[in-house]
This record gives C-alpha cells, sequence and structure tokens, in this order.
C-alpha cells in the first residue's frame, strides 16, 4: 500500500489522518486487515462478477490472493491490462492458473464450457430434445398459437 510519490490532497490528507488515529491502537498486522477489508468493500461494486464467489472450472474461487510490486511494475501492469480489456483481478488470476496448472483460468473456463457443451449435444443425441412441451408447437387442448 505505501505509495512513496503519492501526493494527496489537503482532504485527502484529512482523511488520512483521521484514519491513522483510528488505527493508533492497532498493531500493523490488524491495522493490515482492517483497511484490506475496507478497499474490499470499497471496490466490490467495481469488482468483476466472474470474481464473486463464482464457481470456477475447478471448484469456488473464495481464496484471496495478495501482493505488492513497486510503482513502475503497477503501472505496467495496469497497461497490459488495458490493452487487453481485462481488470488486474483477472489477469492475476490467470497468471497464477498458468503457473500452476499451465494454462490461463481464461483457457479452462472455455474449455469447461467446451466439454459441457459437447456432453450435452450427446446426451440429444442418445435421448433426443430434452425440451419441455412448451417447445413442442402445441398448447395444452392442442390449441396453436397465432
Amino acid at each position: 500500500m505505501t505509495h512513496p510519490n503519492t501526493k494527496l490532497s489537503a482532504k485527502e490528507q484529512a482523511a488520512a489522518n483521521r484514519l491513522l488515529n483510528l488505527l493508533r491502537d492497532f498493531d500493523p498486522e490488524a491495522c493490515d486487515r482492517i483497511l484490506a477489508k475496507v478497499q474490499d468493500q470499497l471496490y466490490a461494486d467495481d469488482a468483476p462478477v466472474f470474481a464473486r464467489g463464482i464457481a470456477g472450472p475447478l471448484g469456488k474461487l473464495d481464496y484471496q490472493l495478495k501482493t505488492k510490486v513497486d510503482e513502475h511494475t503497477h503501472t505496467l501492469f495496469l497497461q497490459q491490462c488495458a490493452l487487453q480489456r481485462t481488470d488486474s483481478s483477472n489477469q492475476i488470476r490467470n497468471c497464477v492458473y498458468a503457473l500452476v496448472h499451465g494454462k490461463s483460468y481464461d483457457q479452462m473456463v472455455v474449455e469447461r464450457l467446451s466439454h459441457d457443451a459437447k456432453r450435452t449435444d450427446a446426451l440429444a443425441k442418445l435421448i433426443g430434445p430434452f425440451g419441455g412441451p412448451e417447445f413442442a408447437g402445441a398448447h395444452a387442448g392442442g390449441a396453436r398459437l397465432e
């Protein structure tokens, strides 16, 4: 969270001073947890819907990963995200999945959707269409829609 070159406006500095006064009685780890919770709540509306408790190809996405980088790397990373029209959370997730599984998260999702579609097609070939009776073209009593 440290940004050595960040200049705060007078209003921002006043808010920072109030926060420092509130956090004065807590140890550094507790302060980190409190500030992380506040940030999560502030940015919850900006987070992509896909990252909110959705089940991924390997299960529910429950665990948050955090790290810190220098300002130059952060700026370049955000530029890369903008070029790829994605957010930083999705890019970090893709990197972690690529490192651990050899495939990005997005690639694993596409493979899962493709697998599910193929399975549905195979079931349809085996047992025929499995839509409800409303898709048969006639309503109850034999009346047709016109």
